[in-house]
């Protein structure tokens, strides 16, 4: 079972061995990868050319709006940023099934890496538009050496929900 956290994701960027965010398949005309809302919005702000270099990579891997579920750099461990897709298009709402094929993914490379810790946002919901409930059966098959993080609650939420299977801290 994956270790679960509410925060800052981007406070274990440091100390994290592959940091995970979650993202689409849509490329732009231009060929840069969707990257609009939530924690991929922020990757791409901190990161300029992470956009066209994701588009390029996934361009290659399953074509436009295809599933390649997750994406490590060929660069890691020096480059620590993957992706871990929860829909095809940046519009739609997150597909359990692709959640399903990130994580099945995701656990293969976990198996290979033992040792190496991993930060993901929770993923499908905000942005996804899923719920908690039904996003939680599908990741908790992953090790403990992954820990989910999502934000605290904002009160805006579309059904706010107690966050499962986790005792946590007031931020």
């Amino acid at each position: 079972m994956p270790r679960f956290q509410r925060g800052d994701m981007w406070t274990a960027f440091a100390t994290a061995d592959l940091f995970l965010i979650t993202t689409n398949s849509a490329i732009r005309k231009d060929g840069a990868l969707v990257m609009g809302r939530g924690i991929a919005r922020q990757a791409r702000d901190r990161f300029p050319g992470l956009a066209a270099s994701l588009g390029r990579h996934i361009l290659n891997t399953c074509g436009r709006l295809g599933a390649y579920g997750l994406l490590v750099s060929p660069r890691w461990p020096e480059a620590k940023l993957g992706v871990f897709q929860v829909k095809q298009h940046y519009g739609q709402p997150a597909s359990l099934e692709l959640i399903r094929h990130s994580t099945a993914m995701l656990c293969a490379w976990c198996a290979e890496h033992p040792g190496a810790q991993v930060a993901l946002n929770y993923p499908g919901i905000g942005n996804g538009r899923l719920h908690r409930e039904a996003v939680l059966p599908v990741i908790a098959q992953l090790s403990e050496q992954v820990t989910i993080w999502e934000y605290p609650p904002t009160g805006k939420e579309n059904a706010p929900t107690p966050f499962l299977g986790v005792a946590h801290e007031k931020p």
